[in-house]
């Protein structure tokens, strides 16, 4: 065994040197696990798992407010790994349970995303692989920096109604790297629910980036008709039909992935962008 503390929660937390049975409960810890070569590890995920796509044939033991308790105890993980946020209280219901339980914290910036990946390594004895796989993942979006630069975006994703992000989240952290402007980069918070129309009028992106939800067929018109609900016809952007699709969970999941995902993103913004 080998103690490793959490600032999360101000504790060592005692790991077995080299865990065999993990149960990961968050879908970036989950990809990352695969990514460091620990698949066979794994013995269950959570409902929302889904990249890559072996991990579909791994036991489902909960999602990120509800654990099946008694198939985790067939499981008889060494390791539970849970992410923070929704999932706070999680860790000390695990721990109450007897389950060690390492948290691995939501990334407030791109990097954030490269030291989750490293700290994933240290915590099931894969630093070294953690290192290199972080290091292939800088070279995917460096030279994206400035990518957009000048260009008005404004991003969207529907959980369960509107949703912009801020200053305080990954992912206007990348938006920032590349040199683009959102609406809301000034708000010093992760997201912004239900985002003021007249800010976004005010705003009068270029391009509206909208990442669908699980088992959407979204498609620029769909959008452009959800935005005109919402009194946002009169933006350029909707006007002249540059709307960018994105497919489900690709920004919004904080695991590697994000950095292909914001590359496809980065080519497919310049190529409406382009073609207006």
């Amino acid at each position: 065994m080998v103690k490793l503390f959490s600032e999360i929660l101000g504790k060592e937390v005692e790991v077995p040197e080299r865990p065999s049975r993990i149960v990961s409960l968050s879908p970036a810890i989950t990809e990352t696990l695969y990514l460091l070569g620990a698949e066979d590890r794994v013995v269950g995920v959570s409902f929302f798992c889904d990249k890559p796509p072996e991990v579909s044939k791994k036991p489902r033991v909960g999602a990120y407010l509800n654990i099946n308790y008694q198939l985790l105890q067939k499981l008889s993980p060494d390791l539970v790994l849970v992410t923070t946020g929704a999932q706070r209280d999680k860790i000390f219901e695990l721990e109450s349970k007897g389950y060690v339980v390492y948290p691995i914290p939501l990334p407030v910036s791109m990097y954030g995303i490269l030291d989750n990946i490293i700290v994933t390594g240290i915590v099931i004895g894969e630093l070294s692989r953690a290192r290199d796989l972080a290091s292939s993942l800088v070279s995917k979006f460096i030279n994206l920096k400035g990518a957009l630069k000048g260009v008005k975006l404004y991003y969207e994703i529907d959980l369960g109604g509107p949703v912009s992000v801020g200053a305080h989240s990954y992912i206007g952290d990348a938006f920032d790297f590349l040199g683009a402007e959102h609406p809301f980069l000034m708000s010093r918070v992760p997201y912004v629910v239900n985002p003021d129309p007249d800010a976004i009028k005010s705003f009068d992106p270029d391009v509206i980036v909208y990442e669908q939800k699980l088992g959407e067929n979204a498609t620029p018109e769909k959008v452009a008709r959800r935005l005109a609900s919402r009194g946002l016809d009169s933006l350029r952007a909707v006007k002249e039909n540059r709307i960018v699709i994105l497919d489900y969970d690709s920004l919004a999941h904080y695991g590697p992935s994000f950095f292909s995902a914001l590359n496809d993103m980065v080519e497919k913004v310049l190529r409406v962008i382009k073609r207006g």
